[in-house]
């Protein structure tokens, strides 16, 4: 499947095929830290199949918390996660949330779920609103 995306400010754009199968969420404590949240979503694409359009910025992890060191694509305006991948680029995992229909991608896997948040496993039983706070309650099946 070939997908595009680019970041919220629109300086960088990417192009992948992705891998079939391949989207998992990542519960990591690193990733929770990059979202902003409790896991996020990728993609992957083998790095011959990865194109960005526009100059991203990168940082090294070298003590993720699967022990291997990563390379960590963002925009440097914006603060986008764009990908993360091992340091020969031949895997890149790419985050979900910038590319177009990210809606479309379930995850199959979660990875790191020692890491996961307990109350994720509670989140329908919450409020869901739809759109901001104040706004209509709405029904999630």
């Amino acid at each position: 499947m070939k997908v595009s995306g680019a970041c919220h400010c629109g300086k960088i754009q990417i192009e992948a095929v992705l891998i079939e199968g391949k989207v998992f969420a990542c519960h990591c404590t690193d990733c929770q830290t990059f979202a902003g949240g409790p896991f996020r979503v990728m993609v992957q694409s083998n790095g011959n199949n990865f194109e960005i359009v526009g100059e991203a910025s990168e940082y090294v992890k070298t003590s993720a918390e699967s022990g291997n060191p990563r390379i960590q694509g963002f925009c440097g305006t914006c603060g986008s996660s764009l990908y993360a991948c091992d340091l020969e680029r031949s895997l890149i995992n790419i985050r979900a949330a910038c590319l177009e229909d990210s809606s479309t991608f379930s995850p199959k896997i979660h990875m790191f779920g020692s890491s996961s948040p307990s109350w994720l496993d509670k989140m329908n039983e919450s409020d869901w609103l739809e759109k901001g706070l104040g706004s209509q309650k709405m029904l999630r099946e």
